[in-house]
């Protein structure tokens, strides 16, 4: 796969809910993301190097899915008893991916990957109870459309996070769940260890 950024350490807003839709179709919503000018994504090459934890969640499994299935990269499993993060790297078996969230095929992931939330919903595996934020976000000055709703699983209410972007010629996407009640904690830490690693030494 095409500069699959796969190298592994392992050794070591708002959206308004309050509106006549339901949750599953606020989800539908297509953001447009504006940045401040100046602020446009970095066109450096970069390779992530992915630590054994993140945010204190430690990393868990990788899956190689481009040998089987071209264009579908590799996936990073980081989870602990209350949060699951998976970060995908893939190419979509594209050829030119642009970098940051202004390109057609970055917006039509994103939109997919919103679908395929809703779908599991329909399967009867979780009720998403609101949507929260349907936007934009920066992420260690990384531009990346940004989907933030809350679901029901039987059990417990859970805080769930779906971030992409294009990023060194892939697309780098992030699902990030957690408990409700360490929802803040949680996404905060996350923020700040993913920011540096997306734009740090390890990244340039």
């Amino acid at each position: 796969m095409r500069n699959l950024i796969v190298s592994v350490l392992l050794g070591v807003l708002l959206f308004g809910a309050g509106c006549s839709t339901t949750p599953s179709e606020q989800a539908y919503q297509n953001p447009e993301p504006r940045l401040v000018p100046g602020e446009e994504a970095s066109a450096e090459r970069k390779s992530l190097v992915f630590p054994t934890a993140l945010a204190g969640i430690p990393f868990r499994n990788l899956e190689v899915y481009e040998a089987e299935h071209p264009g579908y990269g590799v996936g990073y499993l980081y989870e602990n008893e209350d949060t699951q993060l998976d970060i995908s790297v893939y190419d979509g078996g594209m050829d030119e991916i642009v970098e940051g969230i202004y390109s057609e095929n970055v917006h039509l992931q994103f939109e997919e990957a919103k679908k395929q939330i809703v779908a599991v919903e329909r399967q009867g595996f979780y009720k998403i109870i609101s949507v929260v934020t349907d936007d934009w976000i920066h992420v260690g000055g990384q531009p990346f459309l940004y989907f933030n709703y809350t679901f029901e699983n039987g059990l417990d209410t859970k805080s769930s996070y779906l971030m992409l972007t294009g990023y060194d010629g892939n697309f780098l996407k992030v699902r990030l769940t957690t408990d409700s009640k360490l929802d803040t904690q949680v996404f905060d830490a996350f923020m700040d260890d993913f920011g540096r690693l997306i734009s740090g030494p390890g990244a340039s």
